[in-house]
């Protein structure tokens, strides 16, 4: 396992951990292209990127959100429907990927010892969207555990 820090991820091995974030997300988004992004992100943007709702049917303490957590934003360069962004949050094990769909922005919430649950921009619990649900949730079965090795604490 690796143990490494986040700022170590992204300025030390980044050429190999976008390499593979890519080819993660190119399995289930297959001839798109990608500009990707990541950085760090905080308490804050944390309580942005995952619902209250979720995060405090999960942790009965929701305040105890590190900085060391992972925002990475992925633009198609071919369709807007590739357009997504993955936050990991190791030390509270939860996993978001965000995109828009007809209804505006859906919230897939993961952790591995819950079902995915979805969600829209208010925050309100929603069914899987038609069109991102089945490859959002493909993603996060792949990008949990390469991170949680990238994070392991």
């Amino acid at each position: 396992m690796l143990n490494i820090d986040l700022e170590q991820l992204l300025y030390t091995v980044q050429i190999d951990f976008q390499t593979e974030i890519t080819k993660i997300a190119g399995q289930v988004f297959n001839n798109t292209e990608f500009q990707l992004s990541a950085r760090k992100i905080g308490k804050v943007h944390a309580a942005l990127v995952v619902p209250q709702m979720y995060l405090k049917s999960l942790h009965k303490d929701s305040q105890n959100i590190f900085d060391t957590n992972l925002a990475i934003t992925f633009k198609s360069n071919n369709r807007a429907v590739g357009n997504f962004q993955v936050n990991y949050l190791p030390k509270i094990n939860i996993l978001t990927i965000s995109g828009y769909y007809k209804d505006g922005t859906a919230y897939l919430c993961y952790s591995p010892a819950m079902n995915p649950d979805w969600y829209n921009g208010k925050g309100y619990k929603i069914a899987r969207p038609d069109c991102i649900g089945e490859k959002f949730e493909l993603l996060a079965n792949k990008f949990y555990p390469f991170f949680e090795e990238c994070f392991a604490v």
